[in-house]
């Protein structure tokens, strides 16, 4: 999920009047200064950490990565007045971590034609007049987020020279950009340069309509591809391919009901049709088992620490909610979380009980889930997307 930065500037308080009308005039703190949102830091506690009410004994339990408003951005007591939701609390601020961003950015204003690519782009003909044939695999539920290509209109900052792995300046762009394009894979800058980060802090230039895949020519498209675990989805197929691997799946065709159910109008004024092509991955670490990462083009990533306007997707405003950090109730760092042991899980279905799993998305947001199937033809074979 990205997280759209820019520095903010210290509002003057040197006029009482001033600092009166902020305080309490809404409209105009609003239409003046943006919002100043947070990442809740709670860290090895399963059960929360205690955020207070003022002048109360007790408060109410927040957890690691709740998105909250800092109501008091400029103050310098131990503890920070926040809102989550419509309740305001009392907590340590040297465990709040501001998160700004830049709030002119509308990225669902964009011309760029989002509208799913039609299913003749990526199948046969023949495949597409028998694509009711096909024998469905269920793979169980899968549990989505959201990622998109980077622009540097929305991270703007120092800029800095990009390398190519062979060690070639290729280009100059704001540092936040580049270490965005590094989290998301691929990115647009200002001067209109696309760069697909290579690894090791390295960077390749393309052009190509929206950016590469994981690989063996595949490309990724807005609201068609989807980001999986090939190790996870060789496992899960099990014998039906013999020695599985990435080369042997990567651009399998998969189907969401929930997605066709949904009715999601899109730009081009049909309503999706529920299929995509499993062509991309990402870092072991976030990709893996039953979670899918769902490309939406320079829509928003469904980020709970932005305002709705900066996250929004096709996807989410139709109610195809995102796993978000507080999803996990266990970390060990600010990133390091509780997965539910791989071990303890059925491989097919994909869904492990409450009692095997307490403390990840499968006990805290199981309605998050949504089947996903995958095709095979008569002969055994698997039904792929073309490059």
């Amino acid at each position: 999920m990205l997280f759209f930065l820019k520095k903010l500037v210290p509002l003057p308080f040197g006029s009482g009047i001033l600092l009166y009308l902020l305080l309490f005039s809404p409209l105009l703190y609003s239409q003046n200064t943006p919002p100043v949102y947070a990442k809740v830091l709670c860290i090895n506690s399963p059960e929360g950490c205690e955020c207070k009410f003022p002048e109360k004994e007790h408060g109410i339990r927040i957890f690691h990565g709740e998105a909250v408003i800092l109501e008091d951005p400029f103050t310098k007591s131990e503890t920070s007045k926040i809102r989550r939701s419509k309740e305001s609390c009392l907590y340590p601020r040297t465990n709040l971590k501001p998160l700004a961003y830049q709030h002119a950015f509308r990225p669902m204003q964009t011309s760029l034609d989002h509208s799913p690519k039609p299913l003749e782009r990526f199948l046969s003909n023949d495949d597409l007049e028998r694509l009711s044939e096909f024998q469905p695999m269920s793979l169980g539920a899968y549990y989505p987020t959201y990622y998109h290509l980077a622009l540097e209109e929305a991270f703007p900052g120092t800029e800095v020279a990009a390398y190519s792995p062979s060690g070639k300046e290729i280009g100059r762009a704001s540092a936040t950009f580049l270490e965005q394009v590094r989290w998301e894979g691929s990115g647009i800058a200002k001067d209109g340069k696309k760069y697909h980060f290579a690894g090791e802090g390295k960077y390749e230039l393309y052009d190509l309509e929206w950016g590469w895949g994981a690989g063996y020519n595949y490309q990724v498209f807005p609201y068609r591809t989807l980001a999986v675990s090939f190790k996870d989805l060789c496992e899960k197929i099990g014998s039906r391919i013999s020695s599985c691997n990435k080369s042997k799946v990567i651009g399998t065709l998969a189907f969401i009901s929930k997605i066709k159910e949904k009715k999601i109008k899109m730009q081009n004024g049909k309503y999706h049709d529920g299929y995509f092509c499993l062509n991309d991955t990402g870092s072991p670490l976030y990709i893996r088992d039953d979670r899918v990462d769902m490309f939406v083009g320079v829509h928003g990533g469904g980020s709970p620490y932005q305002p709705q306007e900066l996250s929004r997707n096709l996807f989410l405003d139709a109610g195809i909610n995102p796993l978000y950090p507080f999803d996990w109730k266990l970390y060990s760092s600010e990133k390091e979380r509780f997965w539910c042991p791989k071990e303890k899980l059925p491989r097919n279905p994909f869904s492990p009980s409450e009692s095997e799993c307490k403390l990840d998305y499968h006990a805290q947001a199981p309605e998050k889930g949504m089947e996903m199937k995958i095709f095979f033809r008569k002969d055994g074979s698997l039904v792929r997307c073309r490059t």
